[in-house]
């Protein structure tokens, strides 16, 4: 490492960057909403026709800097799409907002995905006029030859084979069916669909040999293959893994210009320190991480075990691929929470027909543009071979125990993970015996086992679902769900409610007690019984409130639960479980009576853990309330019924309650005002500690049976 002054450079920065990390963020300061005329400059155009989005530079109110970076989405301006140009001075009148923090743990920090772009604010433009014609002629000449690649792959294939080939070629995944991307993330090949390493060398040294071979001498070669490098890393957006192969092409070219040796990590060193010294957050992006933890793999533990095997033909691939994942594994169950069990597997059966996926893909692409039979004609094999990669991976989904959800893994465990791999690496050379594996063992053993996703005692998590409620209740040994659903947030399921699940390592769900039919408590939870199998859970019985009078959304629910294998049960008045510790009884409803109001069908569960007591109400009504009176006794939490509604959580429900905690689950700016002034005062009143999970985030109540605690995720937000 000393001997590599570029190394040894970057370690001093990134430890730079650590240290000073607040130095380069910056926290939103305009106001959440306001309404703006703006005027900056066109830097970047993202998607096509009906997705169009700009990031815009140097964006001004006319007088003062409002920030360095925004995204903007066209709205009702898509007509203007085609008149705008890479470098032109824009108005843009609209909302701005600031990107939104997690509410709950596991959630996608859209802040600081962004923040990390140095992308401050985001805005729906209402209206957007260019008032400088003038633009970048090169960028602009190359984003509209992608336009039209783009354009020529979906005429001459499916919409799907299209999507994917958009994405490999150009780095263009916006127009990706959504089923193929979640299945090849599934199967631990998504790395194919990026822009990366080995789709530059193909194409750089496999130009700058035919340059040398048939055409030019090798400086030309080099010169040229350097140029059409970076022509074609501004083509395609110079994405973080795009600007790594450029530059360690470019070294590699150098090198053998100037007939030097080619230090593959020196190179790796250089591209980093480069891209971190232009934008030091990215250092905190996944993908940063993953594309040089990728490359990182492949010249160190592939290295390693290419040399231990080197007597046994075809090792290499494999070497590169397990020293691929070695290095990958934490970050991605740092990110994802989960494994793919077989991503090695398939690795080393789909990249050996990546070459011929991307040449004859590139190929096809720009043999289009010119004539759509021939491209269409050469675009055939890149079918064959697509359908190949998604029969595979869907016979690896089939196997048991596809995908590992393990939880996140703490940052000492990750810490410890690699210093236990260093040291393997160190000593294997000195050791005769296979002793030393035992440290490889202890290292996957100790960033496996998560304890902070265990439980002691109870734990009972209400999530930020926006407009809906979720709770989530576990031991140590048991989970269960009530409710989960929304109506303000788009696929609350998928989005919020199974990424805090992974990130706790629940694989499977006992129960799921859905307290009535509202979209706002069931759209999440149907996403979940319904691709259980792809997202990896296990899906145990659905519980419903019995009725007699069932309206569409409750038969609906009932026949896509039985669609989807799962067994359903009915609780009433007097019905109890155990769960593990937990015991969960129905104290409402009541099934011979009609109430007026849809919400007082609400199943009511009250919940025991020892000493411990919680009342968890739907959206039961006044109405409800006083229906249940006599069955109430006092708790020490309380989910607020309806999210806070003036017409729950009566004066005489609460003074029979006593509730030390309430919980109230609404969304953000909601159009109800929930939770309401008259129900937040009673609850004061009542001497109740009041929660709200769109300004607190999840809120979690600990309890060993005796005493409790209460926390929370984030301490305001909004």
């Amino acid at each position: 490492m000393l001997q590599r002054p570029l190394c040894m450079a970057l370690i001093v920065w990134i430890v730079f960057i650590l240290l000073f990390r607040a130095y380069w963020q910056e926290e939103p300061k305009q106001r959440e909403g306001d309404n703006l005329t703006m005027i900056g400059q066109v830097e970047d155009i993202t998607g096509m026709d009906e997705n169009t989005s700009l990031i815009v530079k140097n964006v001004t109110d006319g007088k003062r800097r409002i920030c360095k970076r925004m995204k903007v989405w066209m709205g009702k301006n898509k007509k203007l799409f085609h008149s705008l140009r890479i470098g032109q001075i824009i108005r843009i009148q609209g909302s701005v907002y600031s990107f939104l923090k997690p509410g709950n743990p596991g959630q996608f920090n859209e802040f600081q995905y962004y923040q990390q772009q140095g992308i401050q604010y985001k805005t729906l433009a209402d209206n957007v006029s260019v008032i400088n014609q003038s633009y970048k002629k090169l960028q602009e000449y190359l984003r509209q030859l992608r336009m039209r690649l783009l354009r020529s792959l979906n005429a001459c294939c499916g919409e799907r084979d299209a999507g994917i080939l958009a994405a490999m070629i150009a780095g263009e995944k916006g127009g990706m069916d959504e089923e193929i991307k979640k299945l090849y993330q599934e199967n631990g090949i998504a790395h194919i669909l990026a822009i990366s390493g080995l789709h530059i060398s193909l194409l750089g040294a496999g130009l700058f040999y035919l340059l040398r071979k048939y055409i030019m001498p090798m400086q030309a070669a080099a010169l040229v293959s350097g140029i059409l490098l970076i022509l074609y890393g501004i083509f395609t957006g110079f994405s973080v893994s795009t600007v790594r192969a450029v530059i360690m092409m470019l070294c590699m070219l150098g090198a053998r210009l100037c007939g030097r040796h080619y230090d593959a990590l020196c190179a790796l060193a250089l591209s980093a320190w480069l891209q971190l010294l232009l934008q030091p957050l990215a250092l905190f992006q996944t993908g940063f991480i993953l594309s040089y933890g990728t490359v990182f793999g492949i010249l160190i533990f592939g290295r390693f075990f290419t040399e231990r095997w080197q007597e046994r033909k075809g090792c290499v691939v494999f070497a590169g691929s397990l020293g691929v994942q070695l290095i990958t594994m934490p970050i991605l169950l740092a990110s994802y929470y989960e494994l793919p069990l077989y991503g090695l597997f398939a690795n080393l059966i789909l990249l050996p027909f990546l070459g011929m996926l991307l040449c004859s893909g590139l190929a096809g692409g720009v043999i289009a543009l010119y004539s759509v039979a021939i491209g269409r004609f050469c675009l055939g094999i890149t079918h064959y071979i697509l359908v190949f990669y998604e029969s595979v991976c869907y016979l690896l989904k089939c196997l048991p125990c596809h995908t590992l959800i393990l939880g996140r893994p703490s940052d000492i465990q990750i810490l410890i993970y690699y210093i236990l791999l260093g040291v393997w690496l160190l000593i294997h050379k000195k050791c005769s015996a296979h002793w030393h594996y035992l440290i490889f063992v202890l290292a996957v053993g100790i960033l496996c086992y998560c304890p902070s996703t265990k439980v002691s005692g109870l734990e009972m998590t209400n999530l930020d679902v926006g407009q809906g409620d979720c709770t989530c209740i576990r031991t140590d040994d048991r989970t269960v769900l009530v409710d989960g659903g929304s109506s303000d947030v788009d696929k609350a399921g998928k989005y919020r409610i199974a990424p805090f699940l992974k990130y706790k390592g629940i694989r499977t769900i006992d129960y799921l007690f859905v307290t009535h039919s509202d979209s706002d408590h069931t759209n999440g939870l149907l996403e979940i019984i319904e691709d259980s199998s792809h997202m990896g859970f296990i899906i145990g019985k659905v519980v419903l409130p019995r009725i007699h009078k069932k309206d569409d959304n409750y038969i609906q629910f009932e026949k896509r639960c039985r669609r989807a294998g799962v067994s359903l049960l009915y609780m009433e008045k007097g019905d109890s479980l155990s769960i593990g510790e937990i015991k969960m009884t129905c104290v409402h409803p009541f099934y011979e009576y009609d109430w007026k109001s849809e919400n007082d069908y609400s199943l009511v569960l009250e919940l025991q853990f020892g000493r411990f007591r919680g009342l968890l109400t739907g959206d039961l009504e006044e109405e409800g309330e006083e229906a249940i009176a006599e069955l109430l006794r006092p708790v020490q939490y309380l989910k607020a019924g309806h999210h806070g509604s003036k017409s729950s959580s009566s004066e005489s429900f609460l003074q029979k309650l006593s509730p030390r905690i309430a919980v109230y689950s609404a969304g953000r700016n909601n159009r109800y005002g929930h939770p309401a002034k008259e129900t937040k005062q009673r609850m004061k009143e009542a001497g109740a500690e009041q929660f709200c999970t769109f300004r607190q985030g999840a809120v979690r109540i600990c309890s060993d049976g005796t005493d409790y605690s209460v926390g929370t995720f984030c301490q305001t937000k909004g």
